[in-house]
């Protein structure tokens, strides 16, 4: 996955929603929160996407001093949709994999040989930020996934193989349960009765 530098906002609520047709037969979309003049657009069909005085989160992109908004990114601030969230988490996930592949490389250390592991914090951000970090471990425990001892920074810890990690949080995305607002069970965490999805103005690489 490629990373799209993307951005996120805190709630905003919609306001001068307009629709435009273009000569492509697609429509441009637009608009500005409420609290500031800041222009917001995006491409799809005529059918208006968002809701005049709703509030929402969204990701964006800035391409020429335009802020584009990613329509897969859209979420009401009254729920969570963990689609959005999962899909911003990876790529946000992608754009720290640089940084979190280094530091896991510098800091932590172990003897396996059989393929290529991260330190259990730096996988999740690249990986799991759109659950808390618990929930991450507590999963890949659940399901097996390849780990190993290590040391980082002086203390023992456990490093996870990287090969399958972006399968493994597909597949825990796809079983998630609604039980309220951003609160969401699956049968691949049987240790939590519940856990949050975070919104995606929520996503950090804080715990």
């Amino acid at each position: 996955m490629k990373s799209r530098e993307l951005h996120t906002t805190p709630v905003v609520v919609v306001s001068n929603y307009r629709v435009a047709p273009l000569s492509s037969g697609k429509y441009l979309h637009s608009f500005t929160p409420e609290s500031t003049s800041t222009p917001y657009q995006f491409i799809a069909n005529q059918e208006a996407l968002l809701e005049e005085g709703e509030r929402y989160s969204f990701g964006y992109t800035i391409d020429n001093g335009i802020n584009w908004v990613d329509t897969s990114a859209i979420t009401k601030a009254e729920s969570v949709d963990p689609d959005a969230s999962f899909y911003v988490a990876r790529l946000l996930g992608e754009e720290l994999r640089e940084v979190e592949t280094r530091k896991s490389d510098e800091r932590v250390t172990h003897t396996s040989q059989d393929g290529y592991y991260l330190g259990k914090k730096y996988a999740w951000r690249i990986y799991g930020m759109a659950i808390p970090r618990d929930v991450f471990d507590l999963y890949l425990e659940h399901i097996g996934h390849p780990q190993v001892p290590c040391f980082t920074e002086g203390s023992r810890s456990v490093a996870y193989l990287e090969d399958g990690l972006a399968s493994a949080m597909e597949n825990l995305r796809k079983s998630l349960v609604k039980v309220a607002n951003n609160r969401f069970k699956s049968p691949l965490v049987p240790q939590k009765k519940w856990f949050q999805v975070k919104g995606i103005s929520a996503i950090t690489d804080k715990k």
